[in-house]
């Protein structure tokens, strides 16, 4: 590999300063792409039963379910970087389930207390002079002058109702199937720390158990072009699946519970090849071959949340099966638990789903 690398840098004829100079700026690249904001969420949540009313109405031969979902921010540098809005978004992975109701719902609020008094005050000004010179002969001479003014003050005393802006905005996406919940930095809000959200679904009478795809990504406007546009950018991004079910099968639950574990030694197999890839050695010989256009592949970033989400085949797809073999392994496994879980369903439940 290293005499590989001394040939192509021969080839290339690039001096070492020149490959300093460029991995110093690879180096800063690297450091200015961490985010400003991570976000944390639990893997699992406990859906429970909802009585249907007059504002809540599930689909015909459906049942409705709450399912809560608490959400953690962190700033990790002493210096609060400017964070605009937070975007959350959050889809039902079963086609058959859609969003019934959510919470927190679009909130308007305003920066001051009360009402606004407003005073208004128009002042006008009319002023006229005369001057008049005179005179006969060398004799006589006589001047006379004069001034007149007039001055109108009209005072408006009134109260206006205190400007709104828009605190919180959360709607329905996918045709109903998922919905977003939008928050912005104001002075009354701050989005660093948790928040509780709700979601309430209409599921199939037989449901048990189910993913939800979370999405969140905290965005900030910059000016570019001397100011004259704007430009949003992402300083915050993460991508979660969160368990839910229904804590009232034993069945379930174990299941719910041995999926945890599964994430948990799969997230940690990843966490061992990630340092592994930090590594001095191999992250100088990473850079050193991007710097000389070296042929290599590259991993896709999110491939656990695409595992996750169950939209990859571990055996076909050639980014898992680039990951090494403790890795692999711990996948599989992961989508193993999976499939109990979202299958977990006892005798009774199947003669329901059945009928």
């Amino acid at each position: 590999m290293c005499s590989l690398l001394v040939s192509r840098v021969r080839s290339h004829l690039v001096s070492a300063p020149t490959i300093a100079f460029m991995l110093c700026l690879l180096a800063a690249a690297a450091a200015h792409a961490q985010p400003a904001i991570r976000f944390d969420l639990a893997p699992l949540s406990v859906a429970e039963n909802v009585h249907p009313c007059e504002s809540l109405r599930p689909l015909p031969g459906q049942r409705l379910i709450r399912i809560p979902l608490r959400i953690s921010a962190l700033v990790d540098s002493p210096q609060p970087p400017r964070i605009d809005q937070v975007m959350i978004q959050v889809h039902c992975i079963d086609s058959s389930i859609s969003v019934v109701d959510y919470a927190p719902r679009t909130e308007l609020a305003s920066p001051y207390e009360g009402n606004l008094e407003i005073n208004q005050t128009a002042e006008r000004n009319k002023q006229l002079g005369f001057t008049l010179d005179g005179g006969y002969g060398d004799m006589i001479e006589a001047k006379m002058s004069g001034e007149t003014s007039k001055k109108d003050v009209d005072n408006i005393k009134f109260r206006r109702v205190a400007p709104l802006e828009v605190v919180a905005a959360s709607g329905t996406l996918g045709r109903g199937h998922g919905v977003y919940f939008k928050l912005r930095s104001t002075a009354l809000q701050v989005l660093e720390g948790d928040k509780q959200f709700e979601v309430v679904l209409s599921v199939p009478q037989c449901w048990q158990s189910g993913l939800l795809d979370i999405q969140i990504a905290a965005n900030t406007s910059k000016k570019t072009f001397a100011g004259l546009d704007s430009e949003i950018r992402c300083v915050g991004r993460a991508e979660f699946v969160v368990a839910t079910f229904l804590d009232d099968d034993p069945a379930v639950r174990q299941a719910a519970m041995r999926l945890v574990e599964r994430e948990g030694a799969l997230r940690g197999a990843a966490a061992k090849f990630a340092h592994k890839k930090r590594s001095p050695s191999s992250s100088l010989f990473r850079q050193v071959a991007h710097v000389l256009d070296l042929k290599q592949d590259e991993i896709r970033h999110d491939w656990m949340y695409q595992v996750m989400r169950g939209t990859v085949d571990p055996h076909l797809d050639k980014n898992i099966r680039s990951l090494p073999m403790p890795v692999r392994i711990a996948i599989l496994d992961y989508q193993e638990a999976q499939q109990e879980f979202l299958n977990a369903a006892t005798p009774h439940q199947d003669v329901l789903a059945k009928q």
